[in-house]
């Protein structure tokens, strides 16, 4: 049940901002490679989101039952959020920490997970924090105060926990976040440049892997040209962010001598008829016709890491 309730809230995440203040990074923790912030400034219907969703009933009633026991509609009460990744080797090996901003009724809240989970929770004391452990060992929730929770897996909300007290900070990003827009819809960053050079590697074997499988072989001018573009590359970081009629990329890296290098690419949409706000009334008409989720099924599960994340 535990699993369900943190899915359902990351599945809002996407989707439930209303307007929010001035931009202010939470403490991103030093092993992050991605972090991805969400922020919705502009009033759009969310509520609408529920009633035309695709959600299968016993799911629907679930979730009517949340709001109704603790007073929280994530669509009206939550303003933003970041979350933060550090990648494993597969998908189902990341840890994820979101940070949510808005108005949260603690006690309500922690009473309704505890009645619905039974005595298996535990609880923590983290200075002066709770740390709430699932069942299983696996996920985590924290209250940071009555406007803010972290949650996600358990090793992932410790090592944020960690950050809020200036410990094992990460400055790969320190440049990146000072391109954040207050005007941004949603922004991506990944940093770290060890995490940065093996996707980079990887990448450049699946392509290689695909050439190799094509009919006549892989083209020289193309080989030619990645090598020359690629050659010495030593990337920093990667930014993008998503404005009203505007997206913006950033790609940082070094070259030998060269310490400072960009690629900067900017797509601007002058169309009222491709606005976020009109798209997003036009998506509201189609979502019923949407088929509903379907469960996936269960990977073998593999024993943590080594290191805290």
């Amino acid at each position: 049940m535990t699993r369900k309730i943190l899915s359902i809230a990351l599945l809002f995440v996407a989707l439930s901002f209303v307007p929010a203040f001035a931009v202010e990074l939470e403490p991103i923790p030093a092993g992050a490679n991605v972090v991805v912030f969400v922020n919705n400034h502009s009033g759009l219907p969310l509520g609408d989101l529920l009633k035309s969703a695709p959600i299968p009933p016993m799911a629907r009633e679930k979730l009517d039952e949340f709001f109704a026991a603790t007073a929280f509609n994530p669509l009206k009460d939550i303003t933003r959020a970041q979350l933060m990744v550090k990648k494993g080797a597969t998908k189902r090996e990341d840890n994820a920490v979101v940070v949510l901003s808005g108005s949260f009724n603690k006690d309500k809240i922690t009473g309704f997970i505890k009645k619905a989970i039974g005595e298996g929770i535990a609880e923590e004391k983290v200075g002066d924090l709770t740390l709430f452990q699932s069942k299983d060992g696996k996920g985590g929730l924290c209250f940071i105060d009555s406007t803010k929770v972290a949650l996600g897996t358990l090793a992932a909300v410790r090592v944020y926990i960690d950050a809020r007290t200036g410990s094992d900070l990460s400055k790969d990003y320190d440049e990146l976040k000072k391109l954040l827009s207050d005007k941004a819809y949603a922004a991506v960053m990944v940093g770290g440049p060890d995490f940065l050079s093996g996707e980079m590697d990887k990448n450049r074997e699946r392509r290689k892997a695909r050439q190799e499988k094509m009919p006549r072989g892989p083209n020289p001018v193309g080989k030619w040209l990645e090598e020359y573009l690629a050659e010495g590359v030593e990337p920093q970081g990667v930014f993008a962010q998503l404005l009203d009629s505007k997206i913006e990329a950033r790609f940082f890296y070094s070259r030998g001598e060269s310490k400072n290098n960009v690629i900067q690419a900017s797509v601007e949409v002058i169309d009222p008829k491709l606005t976020i706000e009109k798209m997003f009334g036009e998506f509201l008409k189609i979502l019923p016709e949407l088929p509903a989720p379907e469960p996936k099924k269960k990977d073998p599960e593999k024993a943590p890491g080594p290191n805290k994340w």
